[in-house]
């Protein structure tokens, strides 16, 4: 009875035998047919794909005595040595286990005795995952690898290309070994199940290649496993079932529920999964594949390798009024459920049934009702609805506070009825910024829109407005302290009107915090306005570069105190 194993009974014999790495073949065939043989070699990769094959490929030719077109004779007494396995200039040296700066030493020491097949044969170091190696031994390996003996050829292999030192790469020529192809993979399993007269479907041999991810050496193991499993003649189902790839047809229907938003009936099926006693973890896996079976299906790119058509058809119904957002949302929260604390506890598929179905099904109508909406609609910031203004126009013969400001003359400022008796003493220091009120910069009468005729209806709002600033300041910051500093921050009232109080900030990134914290700030200025000179204007911030400045009052409360009493604050300049 033989105790070897498939994969090892099968390693290929020559360079043409090897799978999936065309490549890395023909560079070294051609390498061996022009006798331009580096001394070092690095073979990095994933698992299963050929390094340590190759390697002992590449000894065994250059010791073989009829190489023809780079291949070894496989018929000469050195190519029996290495097909038996006890060729002496082949050193194979496990770096995971014998990685410390003493086994290097040793190694350089070996490396400078003459080939035992004689003068005309190489001596190959073949390193397995070198990267394990420590940093001293690399230290001690550098200068031998860099100018080893004219005999010597070094093949380095390991699955982790990044953990080897830069200065070790340099003195190497490099062959990366990419993951098998399908393909490939099948062929030479196809091929070894010959030999060994194995019958097995050609849709068996496909999932036995899917499922080993690329490595080759895995596939055959699988192979072998199931042999052993169900004997010398599989089936398809066989295959799915050895493999535990039985699709339980309730990860499906867990997959219904969580997109149309059962959740109570989704919870009920995890608990009966549970109850049976299948692995939780195989079933999230089935069920994150059929969610994406169905994302691909609602994307019009089915796949036809996992899903029979009448499958598909039956899939294309169930996703026909599903948002693409709810399958991708169900997609996020399935694949994400972490059960490797543990595997035993439902909890994770719960959270992620859960966190789908309590998601509001329909996010894309929501989207192409809004887009919809035609763009003259005012923007969030406007707290008045547009029909204001022309309410308050159609109600003015109905007297309001405002109008009865506006009766005032132009040059006088009107009394501030909120503030004591005694603030009415300091109301001439408010005299220059009424004065610069009166005549409005062109540019704040052309944005209004203001003829000639209408220039002395407008003047009086904007006085009135920019000499109560210092009341507005007060109440913008005790509503949202964010908004007194930014009024503070190189801002002024540059219009206003009946409808419309219009803030210009002279520097852009003020304008954008007054405007973004989502709209606490123009939240506050709103009812800033609203408490000083009554409800019915709609706030408006612009960038204004050349705005004039309103400065808030000095000094704080001990100097509104001063003032109060009867005190008067002095210029900056005396």
């Amino acid at each position: 009875m033989s105790t070897e194993v498939l994969y090892r009974k099968w390693r290929p014999r020559s360079f043409a035998d090897l799978a999936g790495q065309e490549g890395v073949v023909r560079a070294l065939t051609n390498a061996m047919s022009s006798a331009k043989v580096a001394h070092a070699y690095l073979f990095s990769g994933p698992r299963g794909t050929g390094k340590t094959t190759t390697g002992r490929l590449l000894a065994k030719a250059l010791n073989c005595a009829e190489l023809e077109h780079g291949e070894a004779c496989n018929t000469c007494d050195s190519c029996q040595a290495y097909l038996a396995g006890r060729a002496l200039d082949l050193v194979e040296l496990d770096a995971a286990s014998n990685r410390g700066i003493d086994e290097i030493r040793n190694l350089r020491e070996k490396a400078n005795f003459a080939p035992a097949a004689g003068a005309d044969a190489y001596k190959v170091y073949l390193v397995d995952e070198v990267h394990m190696l420590t940093e001293p031994a690399f230290n001690a390996l550098l200068k031998t690898l860099e100018e080893p003996p004219p005999y010597v050829v070094f093949v380095l292999a390991t699955t982790e290309a990044h953990k080897v030192p830069a200065t070790v790469i340099s003195r190497c020529q490099r062959f990366d070994f990419r993951r098998i192809p399908l393909a490939a993979v099948v062929e030479r399993l196809s091929y070894i199940a010959g030999q060994e007269e194995i019958e097995c479907p050609q849709e068996g041999m496909e999932v036995i290649g899917r499922t080993a991810t690329g490595s080759l050496r895995d596939a055959i193991n699988l192979l072998e496993q199931l042999v052993d499993s169900y004997g010398k003649t599989l089936s398809l189902e066989q295959v799915r079932e050895g493999l535990g790839l039985v699709v339980d047809a309730r990860s499906a229907e867990l997959s219904v529920h969580a997109l149309q938003g059962e959740l109570g009936q989704g919870l009920a099926l995890i608990s009966a999964v549970r109850d049976d006693g299948l692995d939780l973890r195989q079933f999230q896996r089935q069920v994150v594949a059929h969610l994406r079976g169905l994302l691909l299906v609602k994307a019009d790119a089915p796949p036809a390798e996992a899903w029979s058509d009448e499958q598909i058809e039956e899939m294309r119904g169930r996703v026909a009024d599903v948002p693409t957002e709810r399958i991708i949302k169900a997609l996020h929260a399935f694949g994400e459920a972490d059960l490797r604390a543990d595997p035993l506890s439902p909890l994770p598929l719960e959270l992620a049934l859960a966190s789908t179905t309590l998601t509001p099904v329909a996010p894309a109508v929501t989207r192409a009702e809004s887009a919809a909406a035609p763009p003259s609609q005012p923007p969030p910031r406007a707290s008045k609805p547009p029909a204001k203004p022309q309410a308050r126009s159609e109600a003015a013969p109905t007297p309001t506070p405002v109008a009865a400001k506006e009766a005032a003359p132009p040059s006088e400022p009107p009394p501030r009825a909120s503030k004591p008796q005694a603030r009415s003493e300091a109301a001439p220091l408010s005299t220059p910024v009424a004065a610069k009120a009166e005549a409005p910069a062109p540019a704040a009468t052309e944005e209004a829109g203001v003829v000639d005729g209408a220039q002395e209806e407008v003047a009086p709002l904007l006085a009135e407005a920019r000499t109560r600033w210092p009341e507005i300041y007060q109440r913008a910051r005790e509503h949202n302290y964010r908004t007194g500093a930014l009024l503070n921050s190189g801002c002024g009232i540059i219009q206003a009107s009946e409808g419309e109080i219009v803030f210009g900030f002279r520097h852009n990134m003020h304008l954008d915090r007054m405007q973004g914290d989502g709209g606490e700030n123009l939240q506050a200025l709103q009812r800033a306005v609203d408490d000083v000179l009554g409800a019915g204007r709609t706030v408006r911030c612009v960038l204004e570069p050349n705005v004039t400045v309103e400065r808030p009052p000095r000094g704080g409360h001990l100097v509104r105190a001063v003032e109060e009493l009867g005190g008067r604050v002095l210029s900056d300049d005396g």
